[in-house]
Protein backbone atom coordinates (compact mmCIF):
# COMPACT_ATOMS: atom_id res chain seq x y z
CA UNK A 1 0.00 0.00 0.00
CA UNK A 2 2.86 2.37 0.88
CA UNK A 3 4.68 1.61 -2.38
CA UNK A 4 1.49 2.17 -4.35
CA UNK A 5 1.08 5.60 -2.73
CA UNK A 6 4.69 6.52 -3.50
CA UNK A 7 4.23 5.39 -7.09
CA UNK A 8 1.29 7.81 -7.41
CA UNK A 9 3.31 10.65 -5.91
CA UNK A 10 1.39 10.59 -2.62
CA UNK A 11 4.11 11.35 -0.10
CA UNK A 12 2.21 11.40 3.17
CA UNK A 13 1.17 14.45 5.15
CA UNK A 14 3.38 16.96 3.36
CA UNK A 15 1.64 18.95 0.63
CA UNK A 16 3.51 19.66 -2.60
CA UNK A 17 3.99 23.29 -1.52
CA UNK A 18 5.34 22.37 1.91
CA UNK A 19 7.54 19.69 0.35
CA UNK A 20 9.14 22.22 -2.02
CA UNK A 21 9.59 24.86 0.66
CA UNK A 22 11.46 22.46 2.94
CA UNK A 23 13.65 20.76 0.41
CA UNK A 24 14.17 22.96 -2.66
CA UNK A 25 16.01 26.26 -2.95
CA UNK A 26 17.96 28.18 -5.62
CA UNK A 27 21.71 28.86 -5.51
CA UNK A 28 23.51 31.32 -7.81
CA UNK A 29 27.29 31.18 -8.21
CA UNK A 30 29.42 33.67 -10.14
CA UNK A 31 32.75 32.38 -11.47
CA UNK A 32 35.04 33.72 -14.19
CA UNK A 33 32.40 35.99 -15.74
CA UNK A 34 29.60 33.42 -15.75
CA UNK A 35 26.57 33.02 -13.48
CA UNK A 36 25.53 29.47 -12.70
CA UNK A 37 21.96 29.06 -11.46
CA UNK A 38 21.38 25.78 -9.63
CA UNK A 39 18.17 24.38 -8.20
CA UNK A 40 19.10 22.43 -5.09
CA UNK A 41 16.99 19.67 -3.52
CA UNK A 42 17.57 17.77 -0.29
CA UNK A 43 17.38 14.03 -0.97
CA UNK A 44 18.63 12.85 2.42
CA UNK A 45 20.27 13.98 5.63
CA UNK A 46 23.62 14.31 3.86
CA UNK A 47 22.61 14.20 0.18
CA UNK A 48 21.96 17.19 -2.09
CA UNK A 49 20.87 17.17 -5.74
CA UNK A 50 22.14 20.10 -7.84
CA UNK A 51 20.21 20.63 -11.08
CA UNK A 52 21.35 22.96 -13.87
CA UNK A 53 19.99 22.70 -17.38
CA UNK A 54 19.45 19.01 -18.11
CA UNK A 55 22.07 17.86 -15.59
CA UNK A 56 21.51 16.69 -12.02
CA UNK A 57 24.55 16.15 -9.80
CA UNK A 58 24.47 14.20 -6.54
CA UNK A 59 26.71 15.39 -3.74
CA UNK A 60 27.12 13.86 -0.30
CA UNK A 61 28.17 16.41 2.30
CA UNK A 62 29.33 15.71 5.85
CA UNK A 63 30.16 18.52 8.29
CA UNK A 64 33.24 17.77 10.38
CA UNK A 65 34.06 18.92 13.94
CA UNK A 66 36.68 21.43 12.70
CA UNK A 67 34.08 23.26 10.59
CA UNK A 68 35.24 21.79 7.29
CA UNK A 69 33.07 19.70 4.96
CA UNK A 70 33.80 16.29 3.50
CA UNK A 71 32.26 16.31 0.02
CA UNK A 72 31.78 13.37 -2.32
CA UNK A 73 30.62 13.97 -5.91
CA UNK A 74 30.00 11.09 -8.28
CA UNK A 75 32.16 7.98 -7.95
CA UNK A 76 35.60 9.51 -8.45
CA UNK A 77 35.81 12.77 -6.50
CA UNK A 78 36.06 13.21 -2.72
CA UNK A 79 37.68 16.11 -0.89
CA UNK A 80 37.74 18.17 2.27
CA UNK A 81 36.61 21.77 1.82
CA UNK A 82 37.05 24.74 4.14
CA UNK A 83 34.72 27.65 3.43
CA UNK A 84 34.99 31.27 4.60
CA UNK A 85 32.12 33.66 4.01
CA UNK A 86 33.76 37.03 3.29
CA UNK A 87 32.38 40.46 2.49
CA UNK A 88 33.22 40.13 -1.20
CA UNK A 89 32.23 36.50 -1.65
CA UNK A 90 32.83 32.91 -0.59
CA UNK A 91 36.41 31.65 -0.33
CA UNK A 92 36.76 27.87 -0.68
CA UNK A 93 39.96 26.03 0.18
CA UNK A 94 40.01 22.50 -1.19
CA UNK A 95 42.54 20.53 0.83
CA UNK A 96 45.54 19.55 -1.26
CA UNK A 97 44.09 21.08 -4.43
CA UNK A 98 43.46 24.82 -4.67
CA UNK A 99 41.77 27.88 -3.22
CA UNK A 100 39.07 29.62 -5.23
CA UNK A 101 36.98 32.73 -4.69
CA UNK A 102 33.32 32.77 -5.62
CA UNK A 103 32.59 36.52 -5.74
CA UNK A 104 29.34 38.14 -4.70
CA UNK A 105 27.56 39.57 -7.74
CA UNK A 106 28.87 43.12 -7.65
CA UNK A 107 27.94 46.59 -8.84
CA UNK A 108 30.85 48.08 -10.92
CA UNK A 109 29.87 51.59 -9.76
CA UNK A 110 30.85 50.69 -6.18
CA UNK A 111 34.41 50.53 -4.85
CA UNK A 112 34.70 48.46 -1.68
CA UNK A 113 37.51 47.47 0.64
CA UNK A 114 38.66 43.87 0.47
CA UNK A 115 40.14 43.91 3.99
CA UNK A 116 39.84 45.54 7.39
CA UNK A 117 42.19 48.51 7.57
CA UNK A 118 42.75 52.25 7.49
CA UNK A 119 42.51 54.57 4.48
CA UNK A 120 45.96 56.14 4.09
CA UNK A 121 44.99 58.56 1.32
CA UNK A 122 43.18 58.67 -1.99
CA UNK A 123 45.30 58.82 -5.13
CA UNK A 124 42.44 60.36 -7.12
CA UNK A 125 40.68 63.52 -5.96
CA UNK A 126 36.99 63.56 -5.11
CA UNK A 127 35.07 64.31 -8.33
CA UNK A 128 38.00 63.36 -10.60
CA UNK A 129 37.64 61.18 -13.66
CA UNK A 130 39.36 57.81 -13.28
CA UNK A 131 40.21 55.09 -15.77
CA UNK A 132 39.53 51.41 -15.37
CA UNK A 133 42.31 49.87 -13.31
CA UNK A 134 43.46 53.10 -11.62
CA UNK A 135 44.22 52.79 -7.90
CA UNK A 136 42.08 54.70 -5.42
CA UNK A 137 44.25 54.32 -2.30
CA UNK A 138 47.76 53.21 -1.30
CA UNK A 139 49.35 50.21 0.52
CA UNK A 140 46.61 47.71 -0.46
CA UNK A 141 45.23 49.45 -3.56
CA UNK A 142 41.56 49.40 -4.53
CA UNK A 143 41.32 49.62 -8.31
CA UNK A 144 38.44 51.04 -10.31
CA UNK A 145 36.62 48.28 -12.19
CA UNK A 146 35.32 50.77 -14.78
CA UNK A 147 35.96 54.33 -15.98
CA UNK A 148 33.96 57.17 -14.44
CA UNK A 149 33.80 60.07 -12.01
CA UNK A 150 34.80 59.10 -8.46
CA UNK A 151 33.02 60.28 -5.31
CA UNK A 152 34.70 59.50 -1.99
CA UNK A 153 32.41 58.05 0.68
CA UNK A 154 35.02 57.88 3.48
CA UNK A 155 37.79 60.27 4.37
CA UNK A 156 41.53 59.65 4.65
CA UNK A 157 42.37 58.17 8.04
CA UNK A 158 39.04 56.36 8.34
CA UNK A 159 39.02 52.83 9.77
CA UNK A 160 37.08 50.56 7.44
CA UNK A 161 35.90 46.96 7.46
CA UNK A 162 36.04 44.38 4.70
CA UNK A 163 33.33 45.05 2.14
CA UNK A 164 32.79 48.66 3.25
CA UNK A 165 31.98 51.20 0.53
CA UNK A 166 34.97 53.51 -0.12
CA UNK A 167 33.78 55.31 -3.22
CA UNK A 168 31.09 55.49 -5.87
CA UNK A 169 31.57 55.80 -9.61
CA UNK A 170 29.38 57.69 -12.02
CA UNK A 171 30.15 55.42 -14.95
CA UNK A 172 31.48 57.10 -18.08
CA UNK A 173 29.81 54.54 -20.33
CA UNK A 174 27.54 52.03 -18.57
CA UNK A 175 27.12 50.05 -21.80
CA UNK A 176 30.82 49.12 -21.79
CA UNK A 177 30.78 47.50 -18.37
CA UNK A 178 31.55 43.79 -18.51
CA UNK A 179 28.43 41.84 -17.69
CA UNK A 180 28.17 38.50 -15.92
CA UNK A 181 26.40 36.22 -18.39
CA UNK A 182 24.10 33.36 -17.41
CA UNK A 183 25.53 29.91 -18.15
CA UNK A 184 23.52 28.18 -20.86
CA UNK A 185 25.71 25.24 -21.90
CA UNK A 186 26.04 21.62 -20.80
CA UNK A 187 27.39 21.52 -17.24
CA UNK A 188 29.55 18.40 -17.47
CA UNK A 189 31.88 17.37 -14.63
CA UNK A 190 34.64 14.77 -14.96
CA UNK A 191 33.72 13.46 -11.52
CA UNK A 192 30.25 12.50 -12.75
CA UNK A 193 31.13 11.44 -16.29
CA UNK A 194 28.74 8.77 -17.47
CA UNK A 195 30.48 5.45 -17.17
CA UNK A 196 27.40 3.39 -17.86
CA UNK A 197 24.18 3.18 -15.89
CA UNK A 198 24.55 1.17 -12.72
CA UNK A 199 21.98 -1.15 -11.26
CA UNK A 200 20.45 -0.07 -7.97
CA UNK A 201 19.96 -2.86 -5.44
CA UNK A 202 16.66 -3.34 -3.60
CA UNK A 203 18.09 -2.23 -0.25
CA UNK A 204 19.10 1.12 -1.75
CA UNK A 205 15.70 1.49 -3.43
CA UNK A 206 13.90 0.83 -0.14
CA UNK A 207 16.17 3.41 1.50
CA UNK A 208 15.09 5.93 -1.16
CA UNK A 209 11.44 5.14 -0.48
CA UNK A 210 11.95 5.67 3.26
CA UNK A 211 13.65 9.02 2.62
CA UNK A 212 10.70 10.13 0.47
CA UNK A 213 8.29 9.13 3.23
CA UNK A 214 10.41 11.16 5.66
CA UNK A 215 9.81 14.23 3.48
CA UNK A 216 13.00 14.40 1.40
CA UNK A 217 13.04 15.08 -2.34
CA UNK A 218 13.01 11.92 -4.50
CA UNK A 219 16.29 10.99 -6.18
CA UNK A 220 14.36 9.84 -9.24
CA UNK A 221 10.76 9.60 -10.40
CA UNK A 222 8.83 7.86 -7.57
CA UNK A 223 6.92 5.63 -10.01
CA UNK A 224 10.24 4.48 -11.52
CA UNK A 225 11.56 3.63 -8.04
CA UNK A 226 8.51 1.45 -7.33
CA UNK A 227 8.76 -0.29 -10.69
CA UNK A 228 12.41 -1.24 -10.01
CA UNK A 229 11.33 -2.80 -6.69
Amino acid sequence: EILASVGKGQLGLLSATAFSALNAFPVEIAFEGMKYSFQVRRAGTDLLLFSIGKRTIKAKILERPDGSYFVSVGDNSTMTIFGTDEALGLRLRMEGTATIMLPTLYDPSELRSEFNGKIVRYLQDDGAMVLEGQSMKMIMPVKATAAGRITHTRGAGSIVGAGELLGALELADPTQVKKILPFAGDFALKAVADGGKKETDSADLMSQVQLMLDGYAPQQDPASTVQQL
